[in-house]
């Protein structure tokens, strides 16, 4: 018989999300900031962990009930002070998210004109705050191409309408104030790349380095797993997961080649990373693995504690 051990009974448990989220709000909380900003940041990240929620029952992610990703996902955001305030980064994972669970309704669909048109539209929505998320339409249609297997023509053109929709209004709002210096800048955006030299990538505190350097260490222990067990999933289990993972991987090359935009990057990274790890935590029972989930949690805590013994030392 299996045994159940302690990252098992957590994955599955039906007190995990709500723990999460009482954690979550109390590390809000440790600052002793209560301005406005903080507490639409709050909103926001709840907003993705319903989000979430749902994203993961209508396709079933991890093939357990469990609602282990929203609770990772609130876990990680709350032990990063730096995302607590409402920002770019906060509206970015939301709509990368939304274009998740719409882009993933086209699956296989011979008329998948709908969700491929608003999964776009959510993108080109969350490129408002970040023009740079435009680079990821090439990889959204290779997506549909080679593992939603939706696109045709028609979603083709329904993907660039639905790209293009947001800066529609967008360039009729600025006609009408005035203002196309900023329509302009916006897109002058996507052209300007920082040098990459050694003094970029010294700018970072030691908390930035960390986080970073925790998620990817557990995130890349679990990617390797799935790979080599990714058998044990349905195909459009397989599929969606393998487009969460290369996303993964162009987000973490992002930051790398490009750490001028590290902070709006980071929330997407955590977004992105939840699902990934939940399914390694939630789908392996051996003595390793729960060691590993002890210190995925035990690291994390560690960073929060951290974060907030200097921010209260400043004072």
């Amino acid at each position: 018989m299996r045994r159940e051990r302690f990252q098992n009974k957590v994955a599955t448990g039906s007190f995990t999300l709500p723990a999460a989220a009482v954690l979550a709000t109390l590390l809000w909380c440790g600052e002793g900031v209560y301005t406005l900003d903080y507490l639409w940041g709050w909103l926001v990240c709840g907003l993705t962990v319903y989000l979430w929620v749902e994203t993961n029952n209508a396709y079933s992610l991890i093939r357990v009930r469990s609602l282990l990703t929203p609770s990772v996902y609130l876990f990680m955001t709350g032990c990063v002070s730096s995302l607590h305030p409402l920002q770019r980064g906060s509206f970015i994972a939301f709509f990368m998210l939304g274009s998740y669970y719409l882009l993933f309704r086209s699956y296989q669909r011979t008329e998948a004109v709908a969700p491929i048109f608003h999964s776009f539209l959510c993108l080109g929505l969350g490129s408002l705050f970040f023009p740079q998320l435009l680079y990821f339409v090439p990889f959204y249609l290779w997506y549909a191409v080679v593992f939603l297997r939706s696109l045709t023509w028609r979603t083709f053109w329904a993907a660039v309408i639905g790209v293009m929709l947001p800066y529609w209004f967008a360039a009729g709002y600025c006609l009408y104030t005035d203002e196309t210096g900023w329509f302009v800048a916006h897109f002058m955006e996507l052209a300007r790349f920082q040098p990459l030299c050694r003094e970029n990538y010294l700018q970072f505190d030691f908390l930035q380095a960390s986080t970073v350097g925790v998620v990817f260490l557990f995130t890349l222990i679990a990617a390797i797993h799935y790979i080599r067990t990714s058998f044990n999933d349905k195909i459009r289990t397989r599929m969606l997961l393998y487009v969460i993972l290369i996303q993964e991987l162009l987000i973490l090359a992002f930051m790398s080649l490009q750490p001028i935009h590290f902070q709006p990057l980071l929330g997407v990274l955590l977004m992105n990373s939840a699902p990934i790890l939940s399914h390694y935590f939630t789908l392996t029972h051996k003595r390793f693995t729960n060691a590993v989930f002890v210190l995925f949690l035990f690291m994390f805590a560690a960073l929060a504690l951290l974060d907030l013994w200097t921010h209260w030392s400043i004072f």
